[in-house]
């Protein structure tokens, strides 16, 4: 419970700032990303999952996102930064 607990209270601090130009534009390009397969109708509907098996361009996208999470890892690994700190 106590780990649950610190999860949360890590998952609702603020995001840490970028550590470099190159970092920030990496982080701005998954967040738009990100906001292209929310539903214009609903951007807070729990059916992404489901949008995203059923549409193939969806489908690459969100491929895409995790490709760009994976470069941001190694990008804080390689200035030995915590990467989950950056993961929610």
């Amino acid at each position: 419970m106590d780990a649950m607990l610190e999860d949360e209270r890590i998952r609702r601090q603020p995001w840490p700032p970028p550590i470099s130009e190159e970092h920030a534009a990496l982080r701005e390009r998954i967040a738009e990303a990100y906001e292209a397969l929310l539903s214009p109708e609903d951007p807070n509907s729990a059916d992404l999952r489901r949008r995203v098996f059923e549409n193939p361009k969806l489908s690459a996208q969100a491929a895409r996102i995790l490709e760009m999470m994976f470069e941001e890892r190694e990008l804080l690994e390689k200035h030995d930064m915590d990467w989950r700190l950056y993961q929610r």
